[in-house]
Order: structure tokens, then sequence, then C-alpha cells
């Protein structure tokens, strides 16, 4: 047990007054499969716990929840209404009495419902969109695959553009390998929003209360084995703490009694597999928990001494870059004072996260600078979902801040024949942070030698960029595109995609394959091992770290903005015309051009009096010869 010794400093004297709700107020929207398989995927029903411990976790008539259930058709389980106690206990009676069982899986149906469902509540104006949507298959309307497949197209197409236009923040939840994992992160990258795949129904829980935490982001205080330390400044503590079925979670006071559930300053919720617990001017000390998995569970608190780290971006792009600024704040003004600045440190770890498995990438202290702490990281190479963790220890306190957020390729790369020798490749951005206007693209075509022949490619609109390449007989390329891209907040980053392999035998059919394998031979072999931009990514994700940014900004970004915005010196230039603007014709080669183009023209003119001259000398001769 770690025991910190309660000092009166004037470090908790001088307080910040920050509420944990100061965010927006969050409509929460439930969808939830009914397919039978779904008995088998989750027997034990813990998709209907989750539901109640987002309206458990949501603070009153602050949030509105409604739950929407779809499989042969769209229906609604529990009309979307402000949370408040009747509300959650009418969704307890709704979650209790489904039996999923239906025999399709119609996806569309019930998000074209959705879109056109009217906002229920109120809620004060710009508010959240957070829908969460559950499901253990793919689109399954008709036997016919073609409908089916129509049907995915216009949901990671026309439905994802018109959710995000909407600032809909769809959330996924895959909870089997059958799902359509492609369509459902398809969807939730585009709309700013978590993909997870849970490998156990015991991980829904804590998918659920991840997504909770990105919606409505607050302090914590960490936990030190299974004690945690509540200082002077903590007003209200909230413990959501997980079990396993059958066991009790228990919490003892700093004075070792246990924590009364009905005590007059405490209001707590019990389930199966978690214990909700808010305790209204917690005592000062150390805190302890048994029967608790401790990794899963988390401590969020309202306190007047505020830690604030500059927001990351729900959904951010390989290779792109985090600056993160921590800072302390009293009367909503940074702390600056030097004695109590050098009481503190503050560290950042970064996790993988895969299920309820947790890797940690980096660990690392921050350096002071300008009144606050900073952190660069460079760059995060592999897909997937991650934690940033600011813990500040300020030796009588101690405050914990997480994040989370998804790391997703900025672009991706689709190739179609268009006819024996030609085909299309469409370049189509996953976020629509990326700008593509001030973002460059360029087609890498890779011949069997290693020689590269890099060709811009021409921005259509401001959709996707596309270029049309010829594939030559008897040839055998590979072609990825490799982008210089800028964020919407100017952001500079690289990103190399995915290759596409094409081979023409002879004067016949262009084949275009994702693999090296299909047709390919040893010629893409040779390629693969001579191009080092193709190398396969490693499985460990690759984390470069910049402790201290270079000139750091004097002022601290409010707690709202994005984390890009924390070190505006660091934000690159506009990419060179060079590198992204079409080259231009000079007067020389118009003049040289109108010249050729009449030339041609005289030769066609010319040509063709001579074909009528000939002619008419033929058709003169055999009239002689018939007279005679």
């Amino acid at each position: 047990m770690v025991i910190r010794k309660h000092v009166q400093t004037c470090l908790l004297v001088t307080l910040l007054m920050m509420s944990s709700w100061a965010s927006a107020d969050t409509q929460f929207r439930l969808i939830i499969d009914a397919s039978g398989s779904m008995l088998i995927s989750d027997p034990d029903k813990l998709t209907a716990e989750s539901l109640k411990l987002i309206s458990d976790l949501a603070p009153e008539e602050k949030a509105t929840l409604g739950v929407w259930l779809f499989g042969e058709r769209a229906r609604v389980l529990l009309p979307e209404t402000t949370i408040n106690p009747a509300s959650k206990l009418r969704l307890n009676q709704a979650v209790s009495s489904y039996t999923p069982g239906d025999l399709k899986t119609d996806l569309e149906s019930i998000v074209r419902m959705l879109l056109q469902t009217p906002d229920a509540g109120d809620l004060a104006p710009g508010f959240e969109r957070h829908w969460i949507l559950v499901t253990d298959g793919m689109v399954d309307v008709s036997l016919d695959k073609a409908v089916n497949d129509a049907s995915r197209s216009r949901l990671m197409n026309e439905l994802a553009a018109d959710l995000a236009k909407r600032g809909v923040h769809l959330h996924t939840v895959s909870m089997t390998s059958y799902a359509d994992k492609e369509m459902l992160k398809s969807m939730s990258t585009l709309t700013d929003a978590l993909y997870t795949e849970v490998a156990t129904p015991e991980e829904m829980l804590g998918t659920f209360d991840r997504i909770f935490s990105q919606a409505a982001p607050s302090e914590e205080v960490p936990f030190e084995g299974n004690t945690f330390f509540i200082d002077e400044a903590i007003e209200e503590a909230t413990l959501l703490v997980f079990n396993k079925a059958g066991q009790t979670p228990t919490i003892y006071k700093p004075n070792g009694e246990r924590l009364n559930l009905s005590a007059e300053n405490v209001s707590a919720v019990t389930a199966p597999h978690y214990l909700l617990a808010t305790i209204a001017k917690p005592d000062v000390g150390t805190w302890q928990v048994e029967n608790v998995d401790v990794e899963r569970s988390n401590i969020r608190v309202i306190t007047k001494l505020s830690a604030q780290v500059t927001k990351v971006a729900p959904v951010l792009f390989v290779n792109e870059p985090i600056y993160s600024t921590v800072g302390l704040f009293q009367d909503n003004r940074l702390i600056d004072d030097p004695e109590i600045l050098n009481l503190i440190n503050v560290n950042q770890r970064l996790n993988l996260l895969s299920g309820e498995s947790t890797k940690q990438l980096l660990n690392v202290p921050l350096a002071q600078a300008n009144r606050q702490f900073k952190n660069k990281i460079e760059k995060i190479t592999d897909e997937g979902n991650y934690e940033l963790i600011s813990e500040v220890d300020g030796k009588t306190f101690v405050r914990k801040l997480s994040q989370f957020f998804s790391v997703t390729a900025p672009i991706t790369l689709e190739a179609e024949r268009q006819s024996e020798n030609f085909v299309a490749f469409s370049v189509k951005p996953t976020n629509l942070r990326l700008n593509m206007l001030r973002s460059n693209a360029r087609l890498i075509i890779t011949t069997g030698d290693g020689a590269e022949d890099s060709i811009e490619m021409p921005l259509i609109g401001e959709g996707f960029w596309q270029k049309i390449y010829p594939v030559s007989p008897n040839s055998t390329v590979s072609a990825h595109v490799r982008l210089i891209g800028i964020t919407q907040t100017g952001v500079r980053f690289e990103y190399s995609t995915p290759s596409w392999y094409l081979s023409r035998d002879g004067a016949g059919d262009v084949n275009v394959s994702r693999s090296s394998g299909d047709g390919g031979g040893s010629m893409i072999a040779a390629m693969g091992a001579s191009n080092r931009d193709l190398v396969p990514l490693v499985v460990t994700p690759q984390v470069a770290v910049v402790t201290i940014p270079e000139s750091p900004p004097e002022e601290v970004v409010d707690n709202a903005s994005d984390a890009s915005d924390t070190d505006s010196s660091a934000l690159p230039e506009d990419i060179t015309e060079s590198d992204s603007a079409p080259a231009e014709l000079t007067s020389s080669d118009w003049i040289l051009y109108g010249v050729l183009n009449g030339a041609a023209l005289l030769v066609l003119v010319g040509g063709y009096a001579v074909f009528r001259r000939m002619r008419k000398k033929r058709k003169q001769k055999i009239e002689d010869e018939l007279d005679v």
C-alpha cells in the first residue's frame, strides 16, 4: 500500500474551480444487433449491462439516451429521452425484456431511421452526438450477394458521409470475427469515433467505458496497487470498479472502515460485473479496494486543483505527430510560481489497446517549458486504438488524465482495370481532417529492377485524387501512393500506401492484384526486396518522441483545442509549388506546339488533295478505255 503523507501547503490553498462536466451536453443513441446469433455471441447479455453502464455514468438532465434494435427490421426498444431516475428504470425494464432472434441483419435500414429521427430532450445548443453500434455480423438483407454488396456500399459511402455531416460520432463494436470489420472501421473512422473488436463479451463493459470517456473526458486519480489517494482539493469522487461475476467489490475508507453504500453522501449502483459509487466530500487519505479488477477500473474526480491537457483528436493518421501540453490552473489562470512547479513531476505513457490487454509503448517524463510541461510524439506507425495517459504528481496530490484515440491510414488506394492496358488509381481520404487542397499525392510505379517513376495525381474536385496509368505489354510493376499530408490544423506528415501489383503478358489484359503472388512471379518478389519504401510494418508500433519541443509557445492552449495547435512554431509551411502544383507550359512551348500542329494539318490537306487527283485520273483512264 502506498501512503501519501497529507501536508498543508499553499499549493492546496490556491485551487482551480473546475467541473468535469464543463463539456457540452451529450446525446447517446445505442444501436443493438437483434439477430439470433447474438444469443451465442453474448449469452450472459453483457450488452444489456453495458447499456445500463452508459446511463449510470451519464449525468442526469445533461444527456439523452435511446435504444434501437435492428435485424429483419429496425425498431425502437427505448425512445430517446433525458436521462433521469425514471428513464433509467424504463431502460432496465426494456433491456431485460428483449430477446435476440431475427434472421437477417439490415443495418442500412436502422441508420436511415436514426438519421430521420428528430432529437429528443432539452439538450443545450452545441451538444455532441455519440451513437454506439454493436453487432456480430455483416450486412445480410438478401440471398443475393449483389443486393448485400449494394447495401454495404451505401453504408460506407452515402450514409457514413451523412453521419459525418451531422456531426455524429458512430462508435462501432464488433463481437465476432465474422463481423464486417472493414465496413465498421471505415464508418467509425469517417465519423471521428472508435472501432473496437472484442474477443469476449466480458470486454464489452470496458469498451463502453472508454467510449464514454472519449465522449465526456474527466480528471481522475490513479490506482496505486489496490489503493488510491484522495487529497483536500477533491470535492467528489466516482469509483467505477469492475469485478468477476459472483464477486462483491469492497471499498475501504482511510480509517479502515468499509464504505457504506447507503450513506447520505454516497450514491451507488450495483450490477453483476461492476459497482459505480459516487462519494461527495470523500475523506482525505488513502483508500483501498478488494475483489476488484484494478487494471480496468478508474476513479473520476471533481476537484478544485485542476490539471489540463491539450485535446487529442479522436482519429489520428499514421505518422502524424502529437503535440501535448499539460498545465496546472488556479482561478482559470495557469500556475506560474516556480517554487510550486518545481515540486511537480509530469509523466506520460502511451498504451496500445487490444481488447482487454494493454501494451505500453512509451513512458517518459515531461520537460517544463514556459510554465507548462510539454511533449511531442513524432509519429505512431501502426493503426489501432491507443490511450495517452498524463500523470501529474505534486507530492501532496496526484492527477491522471486519460485520452483515448484511434490511429488510421489517412488514405485508401484502389486500382481498377479500365481497358486491356489502362488502370485507374483512385485515392480517397479516410477522415475529413485531411486537408485535400494542401496535401499532395504521387503515384509511385516501381519496375522489376527497382527503378521508380513518380507521377503526380490530379485532385478531382475536393473529393479524391485519380490517375489513369497505361501498362506496357510484357511488363510487371508495383504501384503505391506517397502522400505528403497536411491536416486541417496545419500539421504535416508523410505516408505511403500498401502496393498494388500489375502484370501484363504480351498484348493481353492487365492483371491487377493486391498480392504479389497473383501473377507477379519471381520478378515481383525481387522487386519487393529491392524497394525499401515497401518494407512491411513491424508488429510493434514504432513511436518517436521529442520531450523538449522547439520554441514552445508562451501561452497554454485551451483544453478544448486540438493537440496540434499546442506548438504553432512546429507547424509546417505549405508544400512548395514544385511539389504540389502542376507544371505550366512556357510561351516557347506554345509556339512550338502551334508550328507542329500547323505542319501536321498541311500534310493532311496536301495528302488528301493528292489522293483526290490520283482518283480522278484513274476514273478518266477507265472511261477512255470503255469508249475505245
